[in-house]
């Protein structure tokens, strides 16, 4: 059966149901007019045919909840005078009866519903009321959760127990994980005691990782509304302590032995996989060649399988410039493309340190493509990003030098990049002078 008729149906009843209780045709007609002049209102709404002021909304919304409180209490004191009246004047037992019987499933549904109204109540405190749906949980959960993508905090309301907790992870610093660990966990606790919240903290690390697990508990009944708020301002004070650099590391495992780069869980830029293969990665397009390579940089970095150990920065690029090769031109054309991304990125982010790297990784391509003897290619990068215009342009004006100077003046004219029109720049006025940039 379609919606609709269920719609027909339900509106047929209650025109009967008004058809009986009114005395006049006319009362009935009145009223009936007045629910088709709501229903158009309201389905040319919902069609964005007309459009209702916030304001107004409001207001009508007021107005509703008022009348159907207000209907609700008339009726039910309406309904308790008339069964007291029965009973004393005609001795009739039969409402008390049903007035109990709707009392008792009153009762039962608003003590199965408690949990549900904690947690919506307890929802108002982490997210816009807005985003607030309160048919989105069931009666009788066991654990309702939400997750807080300001500090990647997950929530939670333990029925069982009556607890209420938060869980996230935490990103440590690199020179000494296990001592920055134990610290971090005393510092939350800390946090806790400050805003006079009692809570019961834990840690789960596992030795020379760089990320732990933190667990704050409380009972919910002590989670009162500015309670709710500090409770979550902890959690935000906790993220900001995250270390915010990147983690060099070695792995060793079913997948073999893999060296890489990684911010908080993900490996974010160059990866080296020794055993039982030699593979690079520096992004998709020009990455591992094997599926079980890519599902470890895909999964991101599980401390909990196969050993891993942190390397120093250091370690792990001199590593990389032994080790790297191409397997192709266009292996090298890809390295060169997306070295020139990342080398713009960290040119607007400030990172001197990946500016080296990748100008390193831009420069080694472009050797490789000049012994090589790929104009073809050369040119093509010439064609694409405007980062790699920019590169291509300054490498390759001795091979190809019309092609460089165009589109070095075409950067200058055409780029909205700043940084990259003021390299532009000053590479052609040493072109000018006679220079290399």
């Amino acid at each position: 059966m379609k919606p609709i008729w269920y719609k027909i149906g339900m509106a047929c009843v209650l025109i009967s149901a008004i058809g009986r209780m009114a005395d006049e045709p006319l009362a009935v007609l009145i009223v009936i007019g007045i629910l088709v002049v709501i229903f158009l209102i309201v389905r040319l709404y919902d069609k964005g045919k007309i459009r209702i002021p916030e304001w107004v909304k409001t207001i009508l919304k007021k107005i509703g909840v008022g009348i159907v409180v207000f209907v609700g209490i008339i009726y039910l004191v309406a309904m308790a005078e008339f069964t007291i009246y029965k009973v004393a004047t005609a001795g009739e037992w039969y409402g008390v009866i049903v007035f109990a019987i709707s009392g008792i499933v009153l009762g039962i549904l608003w003590y199965l519903t408690r949990w549900r109204r904690r947690w919506v109540k307890i929802l108002k405190t982490f997210m816009p009321k807005d985003k607030i749906r309160h048919g989105d949980w069931k009666m009788r959960e066991k654990y309702f959760q939400t997750f807080d993508y300001a500090t990647n905090a997950l929530y939670g309301l333990r029925t069982a127990d009556g607890i209420f907790d938060g869980q996230v992870r935490v990103w440590l610093d690199p020179s000494d994980v296990d001592k920055d660990a134990s610290a971090r966990l005393d510092s939350f606790e800390g946090m806790f005691t400050r805003r006079d919240i009692k809570a019961k903290c834990a840690l789960a690390h596992i030795p020379g990782c760089i990320y732990a697990d933190i667990v704050a508990e409380t009972n919910y009944k002590s989670m009162k509304g500015s309670c709710m708020a500090a409770f979550r301002d902890a959690f935000h004070e906790l993220d900001d302590m995250n270390f915010q650099g990147d983690y060099y590391a070695e792995y060793h495992g079913e997948l073999g032995t893999i060296f890489f780069e990684s911010n908080a869980g993900n490996v974010i830029g160059r990866a080296i996989r020794t055993e039982p293969r030699e593979e690079y990665y520096i992004d998709n397009d020009c990455g591992f060649q094997s599926e079980e390579a890519h599902y470890f940089i895909e999964r991101g970095v599980d401390w909990t399988e196969g050993t891993y150990s942190l390397i120093s920065a250091k370690e792990f690029f001199t590593l990389w410039r032994e080790l790297l090769e191409y397997d192709n031109k266009d292996d090298a054309y890809s390295f060169f493309e997306q070295a020139s991304l990342m080398y713009f990125a960290a040119v607007a982010n400030g990172d001197k340190k990946e500016q080296t790297n990748s100008r390193w990784d831009i420069e080694n391509a472009a050797k490789y493509l000049i012994a090589h003897d790929a104009k073809d290619e050369m040119i093509e990068l010439l064609t694409i990003y405007e980062q790699s215009m920019y590169w291509a342009s300054r490498l390759f004006v001795n091979f190809i030098p019309e092609y460089a100077h165009d589109t070095a003046n075409r950067l200058v004219e055409y780029s909205d990049n700043p940084y990259i029109v003021s390299r532009a720049k000053r590479l052609l006025s040493q072109w000018k002078k006679g220079g290399n940039a």
